[in-house]
């Protein structure tokens, strides 16, 4: 009888592991920036300077002068402190924001699924980007918000506190809004856990408080007598363009998640609430429908619904004679 064989000492492959999906995810976010910078933003820098400049002024149209005032002011703050052209300040922004998407929502997928499967789910992210990025730029604030949107998902698949919940959701409405129905899947993700509506209530009020707090003191004190962008009744609306774009976006996940219904988590068909929510938000609000930027929210759901239906894929089936 031989001896076994020594055990081998895990943490060094895990390192090696961890290495290469940091590289993967920053090789993944240049490609994506040199793409967008390229083909995107300086075609339209005119377009976002005078953008720029209309918020610095307090003139530009609503929602933008809200959401844009935060990272506008830094910007140019850090353009008068350094001498940096506003371009090249708002390119490195879109970089950053890139590489912190990535990681975020690496981590996001990685509370639900496997290494693989998550690694699978961040380059459908990426591949879902590329789609997103075509025809027109981004705003400065649009992958912050979609990755602090993966961190508090994240959180609430980790079973967070709510306070760590509320906090972040203060320092996102820094630079976001959508993340407004984020309480509401938490109460009812709560409540299916077993608590009781009396105890969720007051709390998911005070999650949903800190969610608008931030952008709703920034409307205040800005003004909000303003023209609103994009006006755009539903009877005006471009539906064949609405079909062709949104589509190819929603419909092949749509169908993954009833195929997949049993093994989606409770928490991935909770945030399932976002499509219609999102859909009849901007209806109401009479802003255009079709520009996928604006729906970014619906990508890491998207991703996690994919990458769950990935996980089951590599499971074995067992043959009749043995179930």
């Amino acid at each position: 009888m031989t001896d076994a064989p020594p055990l081998r000492d895990p943490r060094p492959g895990r390192r090696r592991d961890g290495a290469l999906v940091a590289l993967l995810l920053v090789g993944l976010a240049l490609l994506l920036w040199r793409a967008h910078v390229a083909n995107v933003d300086a075609p339209a820098r005119a377009k976002k300077a005078a953008l720029h400049a209309a918020v610095l002024e307090n003139r530009a149209p609503d929602p933008y002068q809200y959401k844009l005032h935060t990272i506008t002011w830094a910007v140019e703050r850090l353009h008068r402190a350094t001498g940096l052209d506003v371009f090249d300040l708002y390119a490195a922004n879109a970089l950053l924001s890139l590489v912190v998407l990535l990681f975020a929502h690496q981590a996001w997928l990685r509370a639900l699924v496997g290494p693989r499967e998550a690694l699978l789910g961040t380059f459908l992210l990426a591949g879902l980007a590329h789609g997103l990025f075509l025809d027109y730029y981004h705003h400065p604030y649009d992958l912050w918000g979609v990755a602090g949107f993966c961190l508090l998902a994240r959180g609430l698949a980790r079973g967070a506190g709510l306070a760590s919940l509320c906090v972040g959701s203060l320092v996102l409405g820094v630079v976001w809004e959508k993340h407004a129905l984020l309480p509401l899947v938490w109460l009812l993700l709560r409540r299916g856990e077993g608590g009781t509506w009396r105890a969720l209530l007051p709390r998911a009020a005070l999650f949903g408080a800190c969610a608008v707090a931030v952008p709703v003191a920034v409307r205040l004190a800005l003004g909000g007598d303003r023209a609103l962008v994009d006006v755009t009744p539903l009877h005006e609306q471009d539906w064949p363009k609405i079909a062709l774009q949104q589509g190819p976006y929603v419909l092949p996940f749509l169908a993954v998640l009833l195929a997949t219904w049993r093994a989606q988590p409770r928490l991935v068909r909770l945030l399932w609430l976002y499509v219609p929510a999102m859909f009849v938000a901007y209806a109401a609000s009479r802003f255009i429908l079709y520009e996928l930027r604006s729906f970014w929210a619906f990508a890491p759901v998207f991703t996690a619904t994919t990458a769950v239906f990935a996980a089951g894929l590599a499971r074995p089936v067992r043959p009749a004679a043995e179930a």
